[in-house]
C-alpha cells in the first residue's frame, strides 16, 4: 500500500507506530510474565521448592516432573500467547495533514484497500491518471 500511495502522491511521508494497550492490560500482561517466570523456575528446581517450605509434593506436580520439558514449553508458549493478545489491539488510524481519515477504533473494522486510498485521495487530491493498485507489492507499510 505504501508503494502505491507514494507512486500516486510523490513526497508523501508515511509513518507507523503501535497503538498502546490500556494500562490495565499492560499491568495484567506484566503480571502474567512474572507468574510465568515463577512457574518455570519452580519447574526447573524440581522438588526442592517444596522441601524448602516443608510442604509435601502435590501429586499433580509429579506428572509435570515426568514431562518437565513438554510442560515448560507449554507454559512458555501459552504465557507468551496470552501476553501478546493482551498487548495487541490491532487498532490503527490513518491521518492526512494531522486530520484522521480512518480509525479502526471508531469504526471497529478494517477498510478495503480501495476505500482507504480513496479517502486519502480525497484529502490530497487524486492524480491525473486512474489508480490501479499494485497488489503484488503490498508489503512494506
Amino acid at each position: 500500500m505504501k508503494q502505491n500511495l507514494v507512486a500516486r502522491h510523490p513526497g508523501l511521508s508515511i509513518e507507523g507506530d503501535n497503538f498502546p494497550a490500556t494500562p490495565l492490560k499492560q499491568f495484567i500482561a506484566k503480571t502474567l510474565f512474572y507468574v510465568r517466570m515463577g512457574i518455570l523456575l519452580v519447574m526447573l528446581t524440581g522438588n526442592k521448592v517444596f522441601e524448602v517450605f516443608g510442604v509435601p509434593v502435590p501429586e499433580w506436580y509429579a506428572g509435570i516432573q515426568e514431562n518437565k520439558m513438554m510442560a515448560m514449553v507449554g507454559v512458555f508458549f501459552m504465557g507468551n500467547m496470552m501476553e501478546s493478545n493482551l498487548l495487541s489491539s490491532g487498532a490503527f488510524e490513518v491521518s492526512v495533514n494531522e486530520e484522521v481519515v480512518w480509525s479502526k477504533l471508531e469504526t471497529g473494522y478494517l477498510p478495503s484497500l480501495e476505500h482507504l486510498i480513496s479517502l486519502i485521495d480525497d484529502k490530497l487530491g487524486a492524480g491525473a491518471t486512474g489508480f490501479k493498485p499494485d497488489f503484488e507489492n503490498l508489503g512494506g507499510l
